[in-house]
């Protein structure tokens, strides 16, 4: 990457202008479009043009290559499915759009989080020894999630969390504007992936109706075009996650992703993600299916999301690794059966509080405050002095945990 100050006829003062505006290289000046530099107070039309044209000038964009002497210069991350990169054709390609899109649970979130570890895997593992900018627009990122899939690739949780860069965003407006401010993190930070999960989510609900649809696609196409700009120009990865609309067909229904051609034509790779059966619920097997790809043959193939992210096989075996000793929750509920059972292998005073139905972690952190540790003592407790000493939980509330516990206690 070249620095703007290489940039012929450039002065001092348009390069501060330039960088306050998200520009900060030579690469990304010659890729802005003429319109977007020429907004920025302080330069207007004919300076825009002429340093628009020197930058590419300086970097080589003028001239015609040979073919054979292109540098694709791909890199690639592991999605944590051999079956998923090998239809990706060795996993994710930095450089490149990749857009996933499937119903509800179908693993997109899943994946999302899986590559934010994966990246920063040492190359021979993997991954790119890389940071992520992770633009979140429907609140789903998840730590704990994080710290499951780093333990299971043997990287500390919190130093794989320290080089993940999360904005929680809230208006299309501001989904663009972290855009642009993911270009700063890939020159200053190291982040070689950016992920958007998902991609249309708020413009799908600040733009509706049919006379909303060209300017949303227009909204749309600038962010498109402006990630495209930034994979190419710091080779970094981009993951848009997309929802998807159903379309009837007589008595049929199929699932498309939303955002029309804009989307379609935009991203470089688009992979399709379904569900096993009629319900997401009953198996944790997912497809995914190539749509399209400029090098990759219509190919599909199938892969499971776990506690750990995306996998080849629906249970993950966790290395053993000192200071992880967080516990991996478990998708579904236990067997009710086996849960009795346990019950019954233990006194009342030796059941866990926590089994007492209305009963979670933090409340029996303020019962234990209080003195009190076990069913026992919390059915001999007055509900109106407890209540007294424990916020929030109001004298009705704690009544009920002594019927519950009484429950528990003579079952």
């Amino acid at each position: 990457m070249a620095d703007l100050d290489q940039v012929k006829g450039i002065n001092a003062r348009q390069i501060k202008l330039l960088q306050e505006n998200g520009i900060s290289t030579a690469e990304a000046l010659a890729m802005s479009p003429h319109s977007t530099v020429a907004c920025i107070d302080g330069l207007g039309d004919k300076t825009a043009k002429k340093l628009i044209w020197n930058a590419r000038n300086a970097l080589g964009m003028t001239d015609f290559t040979p073919a054979a002497k292109i540098d694709d210069n791909v890199e690639y991350i592991t999605t944590g499915s051999a079956e998923l990169n090998r239809i990706l054709g060795g996993g994710f390609q930095t450089g490149k759009l990749t857009e996933v899109y499937g119903p509800f649970k179908s693993g997109k979130t899943a994946l999302a989080h899986s590559i934010s570890v994966t990246v920063q895997l040492p190359e021979k593992k993997g991954g790119l020894n890389g940071a992520v900018a992770y633009i979140d627009t429907e609140n789903t990122f998840s730590k704990e999630k994080i710290k499951r899939i780093a333990k299971r690739f043997e990287l500390n949780p919190n130093d794989v969390l320290s080089k993940i860069y999360h904005a929680r965003i809230y208006s299309s407006d501001h989904q663009s504007q972290m855009i642009q401010k993911a270009e700063t993190l890939c020159k200053t930070r190291g982040v070689r992936l950016i992920v958007i999960d998902s991609l249309m989510a708020l413009l799908r609900s600040e733009y509706v109706g049919i006379g909303k649809l060209a300017p949303r696609q227009a909204v749309l196409n600038h962010m498109i075009h402006g990630l495209s700009r930034i994979a190419e120009t710091y080779n970094c990865a981009v993951l848009l996650t997309n929802q998807v609309a159903t379309k009837m067909m007589g008595m049929f229904s199929s699932n498309d992703a939303i955002g029309g051609n804009i989307v379609a034509h935009g991203c470089h790779f688009r992979v399709m993600f379904k569900t096993k059966g009629f319900s997401s619920n009953n198996s944790l097997k997912r497809r995914a299916v190539i749509v399209d790809a400029p090098d990759l043959p219509p190919e599909e193939c199938e892969f499971f999301i776990t506690g750990t992210g995306v996998a080849d096989t629906d249970k993950v075996d966790l290395p053993e690794s000192s200071g992880l000793d967080f516990k991996i929750e478990t998708l579904y509920e236990e067997d009710d059966t086996q849960k009795d059972q346990d019950t019954e292998e233990l006194s009342n005073d030796e059941v866990p509080l926590t089994q007492v139905k209305g009963i979670g972690v933090g409340t029996v952190e303020n019962l234990h405050a209080q003195g009190i540790s076990n069913i026992s003592e919390l059915l001999a407790a007055d509900p109106e002095e407890l209540s007294a000493s424990i916020s929030g939980a109001s004298v009705k509330t704690i009544s009920q945990w002594q019927v519950n516990a009484k429950l528990l206690k003579n079952s």
